[in-house]
This record gives structure tokens, sequence and C-alpha cells, in this order.
């Protein structure tokens, strides 16, 4: 399967030394570029490993379709807990999943300018939102999905049938004012709203607007989003946090710290604590992060 990455999983449980307990594997599907950043599968079926582990999925422009295949994931926003089948843009502070056994979850991240042609809704509708996937497509194309999720052998099957599923979704994609800002936005984060707004002959005014009703969010906003996953990406790619905030146009490390601090809820330092694994350089083009749990006595 062209596209597809594997990030083994190793982990200490008790006693016993490291060992092989799962993976997260990463599809970037073909047939889908225009539309799915990516498929993710994380699959990790022993339940004691699982339960040491949080994941944390940070703020950013794409549309994350959720679902579990395994044991019940705890997955909380804010203060509130989410669906276990779920669609949700997230847009301000991490969303973090708590395995409760065996792992199975699959993340489908949509493009923000091309989500249309998936889910038949604007982007703004599912803006720090919990929206069941059952609301979103049929009740019998869920449950037929979540039995073939359930009986797939490997994950090669479970993404060929989260790629299936999507391609019978897709639709001829709309070339509208706010998508083609979105675009060009996510290539260059530092473009100016206003210059933008007149190369393409609109007011400013009329483009914030416009952008606004689309994707339940300003243009300047979505700017900041597609700025802080640069950051992510320019960490991953061994950058230290100094040389991260000159890549990404920040004065220094301190507006660095300040801005990833306003999206995320938590510091830079307080985000990546106790990653587990793969490290500075690791999941390259996750915006996740994989931790191990902290338990507190009850």
């Amino acid at each position: 399967m062209t596209g597809f990455l594997e990030y083994p999983i190793d982990l200490r449980t008790g006693a016993v030394a490291s060992r092989r307990v799962g993976a997260f594997r990463r599809l970037q599907p073909r047939w889908l570029a225009d539309t799915v950043d990516a498929i993710w599968d994380l699959d990790i079926p022993d339940s004691d490993a699982a339960r040491m582990l949080t994941i944390k999925h940070a703020p950013s422009t794409s549309l994350l379709l959720m679902a579990q295949y395994r044991s019940p994931v705890q997955v909380r926003h804010r203060n509130r807990d989410l669906s276990t089948k779920c669609a949700i843009q997230i847009q301000a502070h991490a969303a973090t999943l708590r395995p409760t056994g065996a792992l199975g979850v699959i993340i489908v991240c949509l493009r923000p300018d091309a989500a249309g042609q998936i889910v038949d809704a604007p982007l703004g509708e599912f803006a720090d939102a919990d929206v069941h996937l059952k609301s979103l497509f049929s009740a019998g194309d869920v449950s037929t999905c979540d039995d073939m999720l359930a009986s797939a052998r490997s994950s090669i099957e479970r993404m060929a049938t989260v790629e299936a599923f999507l391609l019978r979704r897709l639709r001829p994609k709309s070339d509208d004012l706010a998508c083609h800002v979105a675009q060009s936005l996510r290539r260059n984060p530092a473009l100016q709203v206003e210059s933008l707004a007149s190369k393409l002959g609109f007011s400013a005014r009329h483009l914030a607007r416009s952008f606004n009703a689309a994707f339940g969010m300003g243009p300047k906003y979505f700017s900041r989003l597609a700025r802080f996953e640069k950051m992510l990406t320019a960490r991953r790619n061994g950058l230290s946090w100094a040389q991260v905030a000159c890549a990404c146009g920040l004065s220094d490390q301190a507006h660095l710290v300040r801005e990833f601090k306003a999206i995320v809820g938590e510091r830079p330092t307080e985000f990546f604590a106790r990653e587990l694994v793969f490290g500075t350089g690791g999941l390259r083009q996750a915006n996740f992060v994989v931790q191990r749990r902290m338990f507190t006595a009850s």
C-alpha cells in the first residue's frame, strides 16, 4: 500500500524488558490526496500496555473523524467527554485520549478546504464541537463500517475499509472564496489577509465574513493554527525551539511559548512531557503526542 508508514511502539510493562506492544500507522491515500491529509490507525491490542498511554491531539486546521474498534477510549476535550464516534475540528486546547483497555482508534484528518467533499455541513459546525458520525452519515453506513473495522485482521484491511467508505462519499470539490483562502493560508500562514483579499479582488471585510461563515473562525486565527502545525513539524524535524520560532516567523522563543500556550493551553514542555518512544524526529507528520500516563492514587 503506497503512502503507508508504521511507527512501532515498544513499551516496558512491569519487570519485563521492553517489547513491541503495537504500532501507530499512517496512510496518505493516493486517490484521496486532495481531500485527506492522513488516515491514522492507533493499534495497541495489549490492554495493560494501552492503559499506560495518553494520546494528546493538538489543535489543527483539519477536520477529524474519529472511530473506535476495540475497548472504549475516553476522549476528552476541555471539560467534557466526546462521543466514541465523532467529528471535531479542534481549534483551541488539546483533546486527550485515554484507553481503558486494548486500543483501536481510527482518525481521519480531512483537509479543511476539501472537507465538504466528504461531509455535508460547513466546517464551522465542527469547531470545538462533538458531532456524532451518525448525524453525518447514515446509521447503516456507520454500522457496516464498524463491523468491517472490528472484523479486519490488519491495519491494511482497516485502512482499506475507511478509504473505500470515504471514496463512496466523495463529491466534486467546491472552489469558493473561503476554500481558496484556506488552501493558500495552509501553504503559507505568513500571508497577510488584507493583501490576499486585494489580490483576489475582494475587500478584507468580505473575505473575513465569508471565511468565518465557512470555517467558524476568522482567517487570521486559521493562519495561526496553520503556523502552529508548521511549528510542530519543524520541532519534529529536529529544530530547537529557538530555531522553530525563527522558521515560523515568531520574534523569539518567548513569543513561541506564549503562542503555543494560547492555542494548546499548555507550554511546549508540558505538551511534550513524558513523550513515549518517538521523541524529537518521530511521528514527523502527526499533530499528536504519545505519553506515558500519569496515574494518581485514589
